[in-house]
């Protein structure tokens, strides 16, 4: 009995030997990160999560560093390109910086338009306890989390600085950018109007697959 335990504790030893010796090779090696691929000159592709060489940008609302493109900030530069017009068509809209980019632009006399879901069409202020009551699980999650992204000094109230510094539609609807949603025919919507586009002067287009919502 006694010789059966120290080959089992021998077989035991060797067993852990050789699983720390996976770990230390496991640490020593470093993936290379790609490098990236040339752009069409006339279509250009970027992703969110995106492992090429110098795809690395941090998180302007959270402070965090991302491995992808900065699509807000490509989103934002278009903006800034406009000479005339910026028409945009998206399901939902939360991104701050974004919201401020077209205030700028409207203010300078480019003619800014958007068109939302009829779901996302509210500002933060314009939940009513009887609808934050009525929320689904989901809903009222989504709610919490946008509570605690517009409270930036996180004292569980959200001010009037802090709506015009985190509320993209409150931001949106100050400077009087026309903004439409799917009812806008009289109908209750379609439940189908999941667009994500913008055009700026007639000649430029972004398409994503995402909204203008933070990064998961």
């Amino acid at each position: 009995m006694k010789r059966f335990y120290q080959k089992s504790l021998q077989f035991i030893g060797l067993l852990l030997f050789i699983f720390l010796g996976l770990i230390a090779c496991d640490n020593s090696v470093k993936i290379e990160r790609s490098q990236p691929l040339p752009q069409d000159p006339l279509i250009e592709v970027y992703f969110n999560l995106n492992e090429a060489k110098g795809s690395d940008y941090r998180d302007p609302y959270r402070n965090i560093d991302r491995p992808g493109d900065n699509l807000e900030k490509i989103i934002i530069n278009t903006i800034n390109s406009a000479q005339s017009t910026i028409d945009i068509a998206v399901q939902e809209f939360r991104l701050p910086n974004i919201a401020k980019a077209l205030v700028k632009q409207a203010e300078k006399g480019i003619k800014v338009r958007i068109i939302l879901e009829n779901n996302y069409h509210q500002s933060f202020t314009d939940f009513t306890s009887k609808m934050i009551t009525e929320m689904t699980t989901r809903e009222k999650q989504r709610y919490n989390q946008y509570f605690q992204f517009i409270d930036l000094n996180n004292d569980n109230k959200i001010t009037q600085k802090e709506l015009n510094q985190r509320d993209a539609l409150s931001i949106l609807n100050q400077s009087n950018i026309p903004i439409i949603d799917d009812t806008e025919d009289g109908s209750k919507g379609t439940g189908l109007m999941h667009h994500k586009f913008m055009v700026v002067d007639n000649k430029i287009i972004i398409v994503t697959s995402a909204n203008f919502t933070l990064s998961g």
